[in-house]
C-alpha cells in the first residue's frame, strides 16, 4: 500500500468491514485520461468529474 496506513482496528474500517480508502479514484482516472487521451485538466474537473477541482491527477501511471 502506498499511502497513509489507516489501520485495521474495528473503528478504523470503512463501513465497519473494509480497509478504508486512501486514494480518491478520480485522481487515478484523471491521470489516465490526461496521459492517454490528452483531456485537459479543466475539462476533467468541470465536465467529466464535476466539482473535483481539488483532486489532482496522479502522475506517471502510464509509460510509452
Amino acid at each position: 500500500m502506498i499511502a497513509n496506513w489507516p489501520g485495521l482496528e474495528f473503528a478504523q474500517l470503512f463501513q465497519n468491514r473494509d480497509l478504508a480508502p486512501t486514494t480518491d479514484f478520480r485522481a487515478v482516472a484523471k491521470g489516465v485520461l490526461t496521459a492517454h487521451l490528452g483531456i485537459p485538466q479543466d475539462a476533467l474537473s468541470s465536465v467529466v468529474f464535476p466539482q473535483s477541482a481539488g483532486v489532482q491527477p496522479m502522475k506517471e501511471l502510464l509509460r510509452a
